[in-house]
């Protein structure tokens, strides 16, 4: 009796483990087709101002060691590569495409290894329906990275967190020195530092006597063209710019004025009104992240608020509230915590779904019925930001009027 319960458990773990891998193959297809699905024909071809910049800024640095000079170097040498397979619209904007996908799949990984695949599922389709990451992931700029930036720096805190070995240890290292290529990425990667420092410190120790000197080197190794850069060619500006300081004012007056504003507009603009007048990653004046979404953004930072002695939902209030600020200080796009809601909105449809189950323990039509529930809520809001993306701003005439330029 006891061998056959204990194959029973065997079994069932190894179903969740294919589960959870099955569910991550489901994402990265579901999000690949998506943000492919009329990538060129969506602007007849055509390319906005923005994208004519990064042209600019590729062609400036025609040569692949120059582009790892620049801030947002890994970008631009990815686009390299991709531009140089096929130099069409396509090839020019699938770089973004395929860091949207990874940024998707982490928040799937991040969500399903705390709840489950079926809540790491929901929160994917959260976060690949979110306008502003549909809309950055399918143009040729490098803000996309920003998205990349938080969601791997929380996947690779997460991971450490749970298994402190070698393999996490080299894992954090190399997210953490190309976190610095990013602008701004330099605060986010120290906050990460700091909410991993018992379990790196714990990896560390145990290393062999070669690796504890060959691991730290490798972060090194990575950032030395970004190195050469700032030291050989140092300006104010580009420090400034690698700083991801955005509140260039001329007195402390208006430079706590211009903080205030901007800590008030972070959650309105991302839940409430936008006040951005770009027509390119938003539409009118809506918020970046819908109702629906938003509702259980709040349902899931209730939940971490009431069980901050765990260390998971403690690091995910601490990176909020992080990137809370740092966005106010202008380092930042809001664009950048869309993966933050999308954990969190995925914790907020856990915690109702934990409630329901309590309601009903032992009635599986019930149980049914709310995961049912939940999912239907969730693709009916994700239907309506894929057709706000794909129809309302695809038609609007300023987003018609700004994609005018061939790509030469």
């Amino acid at each position: 009796m006891a061998k056959a319960e204990t194959k029973k458990i065997l079994k069932l773990s190894w179903l969740k483990k294919d589960a959870k891998f099955y569910g991550l193959i489901l994402t990265i297809a579901a999000s690949t087709a998506l943000l492919v699905w009329r990538l060129t024909t969506l602007t007849n071809s055509f390319i906005n101002q923005n994208e004519q910049i990064t042209k600019q800024q590729l062609m400036l640095n025609s040569h692949w060691w120059k582009s790892l000079n620049l801030l947002y170097g890994p970008y631009y040498l990815l686009l390299h590569l991709t531009y140089a397979l096929n130099h069409t619209v396509f090839g020019f904007r699938i770089t973004s495409v395929l860091i949207g996908v990874i940024t998707v799949a982490l928040v799937y990984w991040i969500v399903s290894s705390w709840h489950g695949f079926k809540i790491g599922l929901l929160a994917a389709l959260i976060s690949l329906t979110c306008f502003g990451l549909l809309a950055a992931s399918r143009e040729a700029i490098p803000l996309i990275s920003q998205l990349l930036l938080v969601s791997s720096l929380l996947a690779v805190v997460s991971f450490i967190n749970q298994k402190a070995n070698q393999i996490s240890l080299i894992l954090f290292a190399i997210v953490f020195a190309f976190s610095l290529y990013v602008p701004g990425g330099v605060w986010f990667a120290l906050v990460a530092l700091w909410l991993s420092k018992k379990p790196l410190i714990s990896a560390y120790k145990a290393l062999s006597k070669v690796n504890k000197i060959l691991i730290p080197l490798l972060p090194i190794v990575i950032i030395l063209p970004l190195g050469y850069q700032m030291i050989r060619h140092f300006m104010q500006r580009q420090l400034n710019n690698w700083l991801g300081y955005g509140l260039s004012t001329t007195s402390l007056h208006t430079f706590w004025h211009g903080l205030s504003l901007n800590f008030i507009h972070v959650p309105t603009n991302l839940f409430i009104h936008s006040a951005n007048t770009s027509t390119d990653l938003y539409l009118g004046h809506l918020p970046l992240v819908p109702l629906t979404f938003s509702v259980l953004f709040v349902l899931g930072l209730y939940s971490y608020l009431i069980r901050l002695n765990n260390w998971r939902w403690r690091n995910v209030v601490i990176f909020i509230a992080c990137g809370w600020l740092i966005a106010s200080f202008g380092v930042i796009s809001l664009l950048a915590l869309l993966p933050l809601v999308a954990v969190t909105a995925g914790t907020g449809l856990a915690f109702l779904l934990k409630e329901w189950y309590e309601i009903f323990p032992r009635n599986p039509i019930a149980r049914f019925a709310g995961l049912f529930i939940m999912f239907a809520v969730v693709s009916l809001s994700a239907a309506y930001g894929i057709r706000s993306y794909f129809v309302a701003w695809a038609n609007n005439p300023s987003v018609v009027s700004s994609y005018h330029e061939k790509l030469k």
